[in-house]
Formats: structure tokens, sequence, C-alpha cells
């Protein structure tokens, strides 16, 4: 039976099957915490940290953790759920070379629209967003212009959503903080940029959704 190896504090945290890979975050790394358990379930709840439980929420209401990472011209996103089923993650990445130019900025994107998308497919009536980079609420609200492919979708599949009646909120909390949900968003983003993803998801859906609710 083989084993996983979780490395809550390395080089690159997340979670490994294999020793080698595992010991190459770890050794050398000031103060490292890892762990090896018998299941993939054990190993997340161990990164996850005993103290991290998903609130209670309103009816129809949906709390999404996000972050972006960027390694060898990968993007990684990492998404934390809670929904009324409880607490789920997702992770993917890209290597679009569009998206590579915006480095981790990129993948905080991809995570916020794949988190719209997932509350629309849902029915949720209010989806908050809970993110360390400042720039996503801004581009929305107009403060920032869009100046990039990217951007520009975000902005509008976002626009998309709220007419469609999902109330999204943003909730900006500051790097590093050791929030638990900010900080599981931000390993799962780099376990994605190692070419790791545990959903197979690409933002060109995006388009059909939109196309579909014309056409309907």
């Amino acid at each position: 039976m083989g084993k996983y190896y979780a490395v809550k504090r390395g080089r690159n945290p997340g979670i490994y099957e294999d020793w080698e890979r595992a010991r190459e975050q770890v050794e050398g790394f000031p103060n490292a915490e890892y762990r090896s358990f018998a299941s993939e379930k054990d190993a997340l709840a161990y990164l996850r940290g005993e103290a991290w439980r998903c609130p209670d929420l309103m009816k129809d209401t949906i709390l999404v953790c996000v972050d972006g990472s960027y390694k060898g011209a990968v993007c990684g996103s990492g998404i934390v759920v809670c929904d009324q089923e409880g607490l789920h993650e997702f992770y993917f990445w890209s290597d679009e070379p569009e998206f590579a130019k915006m480095r981790n900025v990129a993948g905080e994107i991809l995570a916020v629209l794949f988190a719209v998308n997932y509350a629309l497919q849902r029915g949720a009536k209010r989806l908050v967003i809970r993110h360390d980079f400042e720039n996503l609420h801004k581009w929305i609200s107009g403060e920032y212009q869009t100046k990039t492919f990217l951007t520009e979708i975000y902005r509008e599949f976002v626009h998309f959503a709220r007419k469609k009646n999902l109330h999204i909120e943003f909730e900006k909390t500051k790097s590093h903080s050791k929030d638990p949900c900010n900080e599981r968003a931000d390993a799962l983003a780099k376990l994605a940029t190692e070419r790791n993803r545990n959903v197979d998801w690409n933002w060109e859906v995006l388009t059909s959704v939109v196309r579909n609710d014309e056409s309907s």
C-alpha cells in the first residue's frame, strides 16, 4: 500500500505520492513541516489543519477562497469551496502562453472564474470570494482598467453572473495572514504548478455558458 506525503511547510507545499519528490520540498528547508499518511483524505485533513472548518452559511450561499501560483511557464489555480454540502477543494493548471505572461495573476483570475461558474451551476444566490490579491475586485469595480484578454473575460463573466442574480462579494484578506482557508488555496495553487489537477476545467467552457443562455 502506498503512502501520501503531506508537506505543510516546505518549498512547494502539497501532497506527494513519491518520497523523493516530497524530500526535495523539505530537505534543508527551515522549520519544514510534513507527515506521511496511508490515505489521501487524511493527508488533506492535515494540510487543512484541524482548526479549519467551513463556517455556518446561509441557504444558497457559497464561500470560496482562491489563490494563484506560477512556476516554469505554468499557472496554477487553487480553490477551497464551502457550501451546504461541506468543504471541497479544486486545483488545475494552464500553460497557455498568453496567460503565462501574467504569471500567478492568471492563476488567481482563473480560480475566480471557476468559482463563479461553480456557483451558477449550483443555483447559488450569493457567492463570497475570499482573496489576497487586491486587483481582483478593482477590475470588477472599474477602479482598474482591463487591459488584457484574460482580465476582459474576467470582468465580462462576473458581470454576466450578476445579471443572472448571483450576488458576488469580494473579501480581501491580508497575504500571509495564516488564514487557514487562504493558506490551503495557496498550497493547492502551488500543487497545480507541478501540472497536477483534480478537475478537468478550462476557461473556454464559459463561452458555452453565455452562448447557451443567450439561445434559451
